[in-house]
């Protein structure tokens, strides 16, 4: 469908505040579905302020590659990703660590390393084939309509949402309004759902490097006194750095310290397991806040992506989580896709999956930054024990691969 930028009047089934990779990904889950969806985007796809389609990397779980693959578009993901073949855990200083291994675990791959690029370039092609776009356009206000009373109740039952833009020449309606424009949701905040944040007093550089050795499809994840660093194989032999630091000494290094000294800087607290780090891309931080949203639905609306749930980067959680998100949510919505009943279903359904992760990503951040010696100690024998036992790493395997739990369809082979 074409990408509409005049003024319109018009009703939906679907409308989708966001069209970045998880708005994009529920336009192409419901693609077939006969539901009438139309996506709302303010920033253009190639504009350098876009989000969602810019330099940074994103871990792939193997459940978001199966969505993909379901969706028809690994194979055009798949020649721009590099596939992890092994994961190397370990805390600095001390003699703990654990490894993990796809061929140990029969798999082709623990997971792929995307740049958002080219994620981008093969959902938003689909997504405009999929759905009505609005781009740009921003959602400034959405309020249910009402239009009568169920009988024997005394409330009105809401049937739609109308939706306002910042233009002013928009006004729309739809069955079913699903916000996924992002951590700072003013979609979410004009439902007046609340959120719990979580400031974890970090904020993570996110950079791509050139290292001496190649990396040979193994992802490093190495916890310091400052916080995680991660880094991981990309395409092309590159490596794509998450370097968690505090506020203040994250904007300093990245933002005024020269190309040397920050990869000296960096040499020292990673190891020569890569040889020598040669050369780094542009730097960009980002402060590190979990947000929760007290619901992930309510009256003709649900709650998606880092709207409803962001997380802290230390496990590369988020998105493979709104991904399952995205998928039981096509799955749950029927010929009403706004039916009170069944939103609340799928909310209840996706809590413990969202706890679970939460609880994980949170739990490492908490153990690994705590330095009181009796829990180092115990934390390091854990990740000894890890690497000895393989039924322990197993369990540990299946929550980072996101095959924990109920997988929805869309995400299982």
């Amino acid at each position: 469908m074409p990408v509409d930028h005049g003024a319109i009047e018009a009703s939906y089934d679907v409308l989708i505040a966001g069209g970045g990779l998880v708005g994009a990904s529920l336009a192409m889950a419901l693609r077939g579905s006969g539901l009438h969806v139309a996506v709302v985007e303010p920033v253009p796809p190639k504009a350098d302020q876009q989000p969602s389609f810019d330099d940074r990397h994103t871990a792939l779980a193997p459940t978001s590659r199966r969505f993909f693959q379901n969706l028809g578009l690994w194979d055009a993901i798949e020649p721009g990703v590099a596939p992890i073949r092994r994961i190397h855990v370990s805390d600095r200083g001390h003699g703990g660590f654990t490894r993990l291994s796809a061929e140990e675990e029969g798999l082709p791959a623990l997971g792929h390393v995307a740049p958002n690029r080219v994620l981008g370039a093969a959902l938003r092609p689909a997504m405009e084939a999929a759905a009505t776009v609005l781009c740009p356009a921003r959602i400034i206000d959405s309020q249910p309509l009402y239009d009568g009373a169920e009988s024997g109740e005394a409330r009105l039952t809401g049937r739609r949402v109308r939706v306002a833009f910042e233009d002013g020449e928009r006004l729309l309606t739809t069955r079913l309004l699903v916000v996924a424009d992002g951590m700072r949701s003013a979609t979410r905040d004009a439902l007046g759902v609340e959120t719990d944040d979580r400031d974890y007093g970090q904020s993570a550089i996110i950079a791509n490097l050139r290292t001496e050795r190649p990396h040979a499809g193994v992802a490093f994840e190495r916890f310091t006194p400052d916080g995680p660093l991660a880094l991981l194989p990309a395409p092309d032999d590159a490596v794509s750095l998450v370097w968690t630091l505090p506020h203040d000494e994250a904007r300093e290094v990245a933002g005024e310290w020269s190309d040397g000294a920050f990869l000296a800087r960096l040499q020292q607290a990673f190891g020569w397991r890569l040889g020598r780090l040669e050369a780094v891309g542009q730097r960009h931080v980002y402060p590190l806040i979990a947000v929760t949203a007290e619901r992930f639905a309510t009256e003709r609306a649900v709650i998606l992506g880092n709207a409803a749930h962001a997380l802290h980067p230390v496990a590369g959680q988020g998105l493979n989580l709104a991904l399952r998100d995205v998928a039981a949510l096509a799955e749950a919505l029927g010929a009403d896709p706004g039916e009170p009943s069944r939103l609340e279903a799928y909310a209840r359904s996706r809590r413990s999956d969202y706890r679970r992760t939460f609880t994980f990503t949170d739990g490492l951040v908490r153990l690994f930054s705590n330095e009181f010696l009796p829990l180092v100690a115990a934390r390091n024998i854990g990740l000894t024990a890890l690497d000895l036992f393989p039924p322990a790493r197993r369990l540990l395997l299946k929550q980072a691969t996101g095959a924990a739990g109920d997988v929805p369809a869309l995400c299982r082979d």
